[in-house]
C-alpha cells in the first residue's frame, strides 16, 4: 500500500514540546498493541477498522445505504411480480407466473446475500455502536423473511403438481375433483410451512427489538416495510398450515357440505352486490359436486321463514320499506359487508326449512362473474332454447326473454344449472380448466364471487385471501367505501360512477376530508344497454340510496347538492352517511360530503404515517378514483405507496393518486411533521 507523505518541515519549539508531551503520556497498553500490530500486519487493519467504526459513522452509513438500496431494488421487483400474478388476466395465468415469482425470490436472496457480505466485517463490532447492531438486524430480518417465503413456495410444490397439472404447454390445469390428493399433498408440504413458521418467529423477535426511536431515521422506512411483509407472510403461512383441515371441510372429504348460492343481479345494484333474482344450491362430497340446482326468487321460493320470525329482523328506518319485513333478510340487504348479508340469507333459507338446510356456507356470484365463467366455457346450450348462450349475448337474452314473456328467472335457473353441468363435464379438459381457473381467481379478487362459511376458520382464511367481501374498518387508519342501492330499474351497467377524495391532514393527526360522488348516466350508453327499457325494466331515472362509509366517530360538517339532509348513522365500526338521490336519465350529477375524522395518523418515531383504505363495492366493474392528500404545513413527504400520479407543493405538499377500484386499494403516506 502506497503512502502519500506531506512535505517535511522543521517543527517549531512549541510544536516539538507538545509532541514530546503526547509521547510521554502514551498508555502502556497502547504501546503493546502497536508493537504487536507491527509483528501481526492484519491486526493493523483491524485496529484501523475499529477506529473508523468508533470515530465516524460515515463509512458505515455508506456501506449500509448501498446494501439496503440493493435490497430495496429487489423488493420493488418482488412487489411487481406479486401484483402481476394477482392481476393475471383470463388465459394468461400460467405456470410461468409462478416461475417468475420463484425467480424474484431468488434474486432477492442474492441481493440480501450481497448485503450481508458487504457488512460482514462490521458484524464483530455491532456491540460498539447501537446503530450498527440495529441496521444489521434489519438486513437479517429481511433475509429471514425471504427465506420464509422460499420455504412457503417449496412447500406448495407438491400441491401445485395436483392442483395445476403441468402439461406440454405448461399451463395451469385445475383438477377440482382431486380434492383428496390436494389435501394429501398439502400435508406433504407442511414440513416446509413449519420451517417458514420458525423463520418468521425469529424475524418477529428481531423486529420487536427494533424500535422507531432506536434505529437510524434513514432506515425507518425499511423497518415499516419489513413489518408489512412480515404480516403478509405470517397470514399467508397460517392459511397454508391449516389448509389440509380447511380443505377437508370445504371439499366435503369428511362429510357432505351443502352450499347456498346467491345469484346477484348487479344491473340492479345493492350494497353487497345486487338484487338476488335467482338462487341455487350445491352439495360437495369427496371433493366433487354431487348435486346442484337453481330456482327463481319469488314470494314463495325459497320457502320464507314463519311469520313470527320477523321479530328477528331489525330493518333500519332509512332502508327500503317492506310489507313483510322478513323479506329484507333475503333480497334487500342494506349491508355493504357481504358476510352480514350472507348470514341473513342463510338464516332466511334455513329457517324456511329449504332443501339441504341448514347449509354450510353461502356463495355469491354477480353478472360479471357469470359472464367470466361463460367466457371460459364458451357456448352453453340449454334444453328447449334454440340459441346458445355465451358471454357476448348473455344479458341481451335475459332481458329479451323478460320483455317477451316474463320467464327470465326460469331461463336463468336453467342456464345456471347447465353451466354447472358443462363445468363438471369439462373437468378433464386442460385448456378449459386453465381458462376457468383464471376467471375464478380474478372474479374472487374483484368481488364478483364471494364466499362465506359456517366454519370461522374457513372465514378467517378467505378474509386473508381477500375473497370474503368483508368491510375492513379499524381505528388505526382512514377509511372510505361508497355503496349504491338501485331502487327502481336495471340501469347500473350504463351508469359511470367516479369518486374524488380530498384529505387535509391536520397537525394533531386528525383529517378534514371531502368526498365527491359523481354519476354520468348518458343516453348514448343506455340506448345500447338491453337492461335499460322503461316498458319492461323500470323507469329510466335512477333512484338510488347512497351510503358513504368513513371512520367511526367522524363528524359530518357539510354537504352539497342533496334535496334532503343526509342521515348520519354512527356504529361501533364506522360512520355511515346516507342520502336519497334521483339521477335523471341522460344527465350527470355530483354529490359532496365534508367531514372531520378522529385520529388517523400514526406516529412512527420522528415520522408520521397516514393510511387510507378505499374499499370496492361488490357488483361494480371498477370506479375511477382520484385522491389528493394535503400534508400539514411544513411537513415533508418521505415515502408514498402506491407511486403517486403527481406531487407538488403550493404552500403545503400535495400528493395525488388516480386509481381504478377493481379491488380494494391502500394509500400510505410517510412524512416528517
Amino acid at each position: 500500500m502506497s503512502v502519500i507523505r506531506k512535505p517535511e518541515s522543521q517543527p517549531t519549539e512549541d510544536t516539538s514540546a507538545r509532541r514530546k508531551h503526547r509521547r510521554r503520556r502514551t498508555p502502556q497498553w497502547l504501546k503493546r498493541i502497536r508493537r504487536f500490530a507491527q509483528a501481526v500486519p492484519w491486526l493493523s487493519v483491524l485496529i484501523i477498522l475499529i477506529a473508523a467504526v468508533i470515530v465516524t459513522g460515515a463509512v458505515v452509513s455508506s456501506v449500509f445505504s448501498y446494501a439496503l438500496n440493493r435490497v430495496q431494488t429487489s423488493l420493488g421487483g418482488f412487489q411487481r411480480v406479486v401484483r402481476d400474478v394477482g392481476n393475471a388476466a383470463n388465459g394468461d395465468f400460467t405456470l410461468e407466473d409462478f416461475d417468475r415469482l420463484y425467480s424474484s425470490v431468488r434474486d432477492l436472496q442474492g441481493s440480501l446475500g450481497f448485503a450481508k457480505s458487504q457488512t460482514a466485517l462490521l458484524r464483530p463490532f455491532r456491540t460498539v455502536r447501537p446503530e450498527i447492531d440495529d441496521t444489521l438486524m434489519l438486513i437479517d430480518a429481511a433475509d429471514g423473511l425471504v427465506n420464509a417465503a422460499d420455504s412457503m413456495l417449496n412447500g406448495m410444490q407438491p400441491a401445485l403438481s395436483v392442483l395445476f397439472g403441468r402439461g406440454d404447454d405448461e399451463v395451469l390445469t385445475a383438477r377440482i375433483s382431486q380434492g383428496e390428493r390436494l389435501v394429501e399433498r398439502m400435508r406433504i408440504g407442511r414440513t416446509a410451512f413449519l420451517r417458514a413458521s420458525e423463520q418468521l418467529q425469529t424475524v418477529r423477535g428481531w423486529l420487536d427489538e427494533l424500535t422507531a426511536d432506536s434505529i437510524p431515521v434513514d432506515y425507518l422506512f425499511y423497518l415499516n416495510q419489513l413489518n408489512t411483509y412480515y404480516e403478509l407472510l405470517e397470514q399467508s403461512n397460517s392459511v397454508l398450515l391449516s389448509a389440509p383441515e380447511l380443505l377437508t371441510a370445504a371439499f366435503g372429504l369428511g362429510e357432505q357440505q351443502d352450499y347456498l348460492i346467491l345469484s346477484q343481479n348487479s344491473d340492479e345494484l345493492r350494497p353487497s352486490g345486487g338484487y338476488i333474482s335467482t338462487y341455487g344450491w350445491l352439495s360437495v362430497r369427496n371433493g366433487r359436486v354431487v348435486e346442484y340446482g337453481y330456482s327463481p326468487t319469488t314470494a314463495t321460493s325459497p320457502n320464507p321463514p314463519p311469520e313470527d320470525a320477523v321479530t328477528e329482523v331489525t330493518v333500519p328506518n332509512w332502508w327500503i320499506g317492506y310489507n313483510s319485513p322478513v323479506y329484507a333478510a333475503w333480497d334487500g340487504s342494506w349491508y355493504a359487508d357481504y358476510p352480514a348479508t350472507a348470514q341473513m340469507a342463510m338464516w332466511f333459507y334455513d329457517t324456511g326449512f329449504n332443501l339441504h338446510a341448514p347449509v354450510d356456507g353461502v356463495i355469491a356470484i354477480d353478472i360479471f362473474g357469470f359472464e367470466a365463467i361463460l367466457a371460459a366455457l364458451g357456448d352453453v346450450r340449454i334444453p328447449g332454447y334454440v340459441e346458445a348462450v355465451n358471454a357476448d349475448n348473455f344479458r341481451e337474452m335475459i332481458y329479451t326473454i323478460r320483455a317477451e314473456d316474463g320467464e327470465h328467472k326460469a331461463f336463468l335457473a336453467a342456464l345456471y344449472t347447465q353451466i354447472f353441468s358443462d363445468w363438471q363435464d369439462s373437468i378433464s379438459n386442460a385448456e378449459t380448466n386453465q381458462r376457468m381457473l383464471g376467471v375464478l381467481l380474478q372474479a374472487l379478487q374483484e368481488k364478483h364471487i364471494m364466499l362465506y362459511f359456517n366454519d370461522p376458520s374457513l372465514n378467517e382464511s378467505v378474509q386473508i385471501l381477500g375473497w370474503a367481501g368483508n368491510q375492513a374498518v379499524t381505528p388505526q387508519h382512514d377509511y372510505l367505501m361508497t355503496a349504491d342501492a338501485n331502487l327502481g330499474n336495471k340501469s347500473n351497467r350504463s351508469i359511470i360512477r367516479q369518486l374524488a377524495a380530498n384529505v387535509y391532514i391536520q397537525p394533531d393527526g386528525t383529517a378534514q376530508n371531502s368526498v365527491t360522488v359523481a354519476y354520468d348516466y348518458s343516453r348514448q350508453t343506455a340506448e345500447n344497454d338491453p337492461a335499460v327499457d322503461e316498458a319492461f325494466h323500470g323507469p329510466l331515472d335512477y333512484q338510488n340510496l347512497l351510503q358513504v362509509f368513513v371512520p367511526r366517530a367522524s363528524v359530518l360538517t357539510g354537504w352539497e347538492n342533496f334535496d334532503f339532509d343526509p342521515i348520519v348513522d354512527q356504529t361501533d365500526t364506522y360512520t355511515n352517511f346516507i342520502a336519497d338521490i334521483v339521477l335523471e336519465y341522460d344527465s350527470s350529477q355530483q354529490y359532496e360530503f365534508r367531514y372531520t375524522t378522529p385520529l388517523v395518523v400514526e406516529p412512527v418515531g420522528s415520522y408520521r404515517s397516514y393510511s387510507l383504505l378505499i374499499q370496492k363495492q361488490p357488483g361494480t366493474r371498477g370506479d375511477l378514483v382520484n385522491v389528493q392528500v394535503f400534508l400539514p404545513p411544513g411537513a415533508t413527504l418521505l415515502d408514498s405507496s402506491p407511486e403517486p400520479t403527481a406531487s407538488y407543493t403550493i404552500d403545503q405538499t400535495i400528493i395525488e393518486y388516480d386509481l381504478t377500484l377493481r379491488t380494494d386499494q391502500w394509500i400510505t403516506v410517510t412524512y416528517t411533521p
